[in-house]
């Protein structure tokens, strides 16, 4: 995925990508190296990272089920934790997402 910062292209691969949060007309991409904004809609990344493992988890956010490694459910709210960080997932989300993360298999962490 080419980012451009500072007239410099680099390339982030996806499968270094942890999570992704919207953030108008850009996404911003969190690696393990830091964040990232390119140029392309959720609902994009949603489409093509699908088979990748990528699921929305809110109306804002997609993220590698991989790399979860915590859900928590408290009084009906979910949120995730990647790599350290809590992520609030919604409602409407919650059900497809622990359907993902029981999918992916025992052996996969």
């Amino acid at each position: 995925m080419p980012v451009d910062r500072g007239g410099v292209t680099r390339f982030v691969n996806r499968s270094d990508v942890r999570f992704v949060q919207a953030m108008g007309d850009y996404a911003e991409l969190h690696t393990p190296d830091g964040t990232h904004l390119i140029r392309v809609p959720l609902n994009t990344l949603e489409e093509r990272w699908a088979a990748a493992g990528f699921v929305r988890i809110h109306r804002s956010t997609l993220v590698c089920t991989r790399f979860v490694s915590e859900l928590h459910m408290d009084d009906g709210r979910c949120t995730v934790t990647v790599d350290g960080t809590p992520l609030q997932v919604s409602r409407r989300h919650t059900r497809e997402l622990r359907k993902h993360l029981l999918q992916r298999g025992d052996g996969d962490q």
